[in-house]
């Protein structure tokens, strides 16, 4: 077989790049909240949400954890152990170190955390309280000393309890009801009793994504989330019933989101569409799911090799491998915000309860960057020490290169080391 052959394709027409107008309209919002602060967020937030910003009180937070029901609070409470757990993990594997580069000559580098950090919670058509365990735990393993949680209010003004209790139980004491792109701007610039972030994590909507990356350079941020995307390797042994799953479960979140099947088994192939259009004819999120398969939904066949080349290529935000030995072959695989291994390892466990991170990397971008860790929030800061003998040396050397590039006052300061 030359190639993948596809069963099923992407529509591209139907599944465009931000718009101008999202541009515009953010580069407005966050022009008038640049320049005129909360009076300029309060009248934003009041036209396009009809409230008021307001900081939700403690008291408010932790009331909404004691009302939660006890199977919803040992849900989170797992949640939280199996995320806490793998951060802590990626913390414990960063450390202080200093080396010798030469006699005389130390180098070393301090792992230490952004002071200030804004996470962003959806509270759109999907209000998501697991975002608040996979943007705020992070940071606290890192050792962020403010961390400030932004979600958008709801119909009554305030936002989704379980976000809120989320909250709570990972004891936030800062919390705004604030969405959108005045959210962002809100923590870019500071705003009333809004403080500047460092950085500003999480995922949103496309205008929540266009803000963010307009602000990039006054603070820091994780990445520019677009739509959800899976990407499914699958053989012969793989369940069409697991495939067809998998696939509406991220073809649910958004109408833009994507799906892709690749298999070397054409009768996996076909089984699993059909049973996509089971699916699609029962589940309560078939209004947005099928017009995401229709859009975005896509499957084809090939060899393993040829799967491989494509996956890299595509840099699926999540790639399952729904394969006989999943460990044996993922090395195959390079570019991915996240990969599930196995016929038992689903999207879903890692977007809520497993333990990795589901702010991950979508539009190819895992080509460069991966997805949200505690990294996410730690600088490594690099330092040098050289003695009185081990700089005659460097001098001689670096000066010379200096004098090539022709900055004398490089080269000066380096001899001057030499001389004494």
């Amino acid at each position: 077989m030359v190639g993948v052959q596809f069963l099923k394709r992407f529509d591209e027409s139907k599944t465009k790049e931000l718009m101008d107008e999202v541009r515009g309209r953010v580069e407005d919002i966050l022009d008038q909240i640049r320049l005129k602060g909360w009076d300029a967020l309060a009248r934003i937030c009041e036209s396009l949400d009809g409230f008021a910003p307001s900081k939700i009180k403690p008291d408010e937070i932790q009331e909404a954890w004691q009302k939660l029901s006890t199977e919803m609070k040992e849900a989170l409470k797992v949640a939280e152990k199996n995320i806490r757990s793998f951060h802590r993990a990626q913390r414990e594997i960063l450390k202080d170190f200093t080396c010798d580069i030469d006699e005389g000559i130390k180098a070393g580098m301090r792992f230490v955390p952004v002071k200030s950090a804004a996470v962003y919670v959806p509270g759109g058509r999907y209000p998501l309280p697991s975002t608040v365990l996979m943007g705020v735990i992070p940071a606290q393993e890192a050792g962020v000393e403010r961390i400030a949680v932004l979600t958008p209010p709801g119909r009554d003004g305030r936002p989704n309890s379980v976000t809120l209790a989320a909250m709570g139980m990972l004891g936030i004491r800062e919390a705004w009801a604030i969405g959108g792109a005045q959210a962002i701007a809100a923590v870019a610039f500071g705003a009333g009793d809004i403080k500047q972030a460092d950085i500003v994590v999480g995922p949103g909507n496309a205008y929540v994504t266009e803000a963010k990356r307009q602000v990039f350079g006054i603070v820091g941020i994780d990445g520019l989330a677009g739509p959800s995307e899976v990407m499914i390797v699958a053989d012969s042994n793989a369940d069409p019933k697991f495939l067809a799953a998998d696939m509406v479960a991220q073809l649910e979140h958004d109408p833009s989101a994507r799906a892709m099947l690749l298999t070397t088994d054409e009768s996996i192939a076909k089984r699993a569409i059909g049973e996509v259009y089971k699916l699609l004819n029962n589940i309560s999120t078939s209004s947005v799911a099928s017009v995401a398969w229709e859009n975005g939904g896509a499957v084809a066949v090939g060899t393993l090799e040829e799967i491989s080349r494509m996956a890299n290529e595509i840099a699926p935000e999540h790639l399952e491998l729904a394969v006989e030995k999943p460990e044996s072959v993922l090395e195959l695989f390079t570019c991915y915000g996240a990969a599930f291994l196995g016929n038992y390892s689903p999207v879903p466990f890692g977007d809520y309860i497993a333990g990795t991170n589901h702010i991950l990397p979508t539009g190819r971008s895992a080509k460069f960057q991966g997805g949200l860790w505690v990294g996410t929030f730690l600088r490594p800061l690099q330092h040098l020490c050289a003695s009185k003998e081990a700089a005659l040396n460097l001098a001689r050397h670096g000066a010379r290169i200096a004098d090539a590039e022709g900055l004398a006052a490089h080269s000066l300061s380096m001899r001057m080391r030499g001389l004494y």
